[in-house]
């Protein structure tokens, strides 16, 4: 079973493995772009691979690891944020935020998970090609930070914190995030009973129960940001965003008179679903 520190092992294998090929060509040219931190050059000799053969799993790994080197995601230090969420009392948005630069770009990480979802194969139940499986791993991981990051960037935490600024658009990609990110984790060989996993289904289950229809809507989810990264959640006016949700307090996972929290322990060592 893959653990969340077990990225670290893939980045590095991958860079001994690339480093070593003679392979020519554009996906030749898109690794020593990486190499070098070139990734504007990255992205476009790794997209002319891609285009080439669109099932090319190495060539969408690189486009997408492209992505993010232009965009400024220090994904280690995300990537250990996640693994430190249930071992912190701030909240995970807050946490997550915490290891986020402040100008990253998150056009790049919308790039990056959909570089990799067009891989063939990648929303396989089970994966036993390793290179299939590295990529799934990697897309799982980046839908998990991404649902987090849109709340952040969207919102401008780091400026003039609106939490208005996020899109129905935006809603809906943290909506299929959410859906299939612990899809695509587990199918690369990480164990459902990995506590990250349930750290970040946290968003899904409170959110999910708020109202009558399938999944969550744009005011819910902005409630839910500005309860996350507000200084101060008692202040913050829910119902402004929706009116299924009365205050933060509905939304805590911590407060024991959250009537949303009926099946909250059993909806987090579940496989997100509609």
């Amino acid at each position: 079973m893959k653990s969340l520190r077990f990225f670290l092992a893939v980045l590095i294998g991958l860079t001994a493995i690339n480093c070593a090929s003679t392979e020519i060509g554009a996906l030749d040219d898109a690794r020593f772009a990486l190499d070098k931190g070139n990734y504007s050059t990255a992205i476009s000799k790794a997209t002319q691979a891609v285009n080439a053969d669109s099932t090319n799993i190495e060539a969408a790994y690189i486009l997408a690891s492209a992505y993010l080197g232009r965009g400024g995601l220090d994904l280690f230090n995300v990537a250990e944020g996640l693994v430190d969420l249930q071992n912190n009392s701030d909240t995970n948005f807050q946490q997550i935020a915490d290891v986020l630069s402040s100008t990253f770009t998150e056009a790049d990480m919308r790039s990056a998970v959909e570089a990799l979802e067009a891989v063939p194969g990648i929303d396989s139940a089970t994966i036993t090609d390793e290179g299939l499986a590295d990529a799934a791993y990697l897309l799982g991981l980046l839908q998990a930070v991404e649902h987090f990051t849109i709340g952040v960037y969207s919102s401008d935490y780091y400026g003039t914190f609106d939490v208005t600024g996020i899109t129905d658009t935006d809603r809906e990609n943290v909506q299929t995030d959410l859906l299939e990110f612990d899809n695509h984790l587990i199918a690369s060989g990480v164990s459902a009973t990995e506590s990250y996993l349930q750290e970040i289904r946290t968003s899904w289950c409170l959110l999910e129960p708020l109202s009558a229809g399938d999944g969550f809507t744009l005011g819910e989810y902005r409630a839910y940001v500005a309860c996350q990264l507000a200084a101060n959640p008692d202040t913050v006016t829910t119902t402004t965003f929706s009116a299924d949700v009365a205050n933060c307090a509905d939304i805590n996972p911590d407060n024991p008179l959250n009537a949303n929290l009926s099946n909250f322990d059993t909806c987090i060592t579940q496989d997100t679903s509609l």
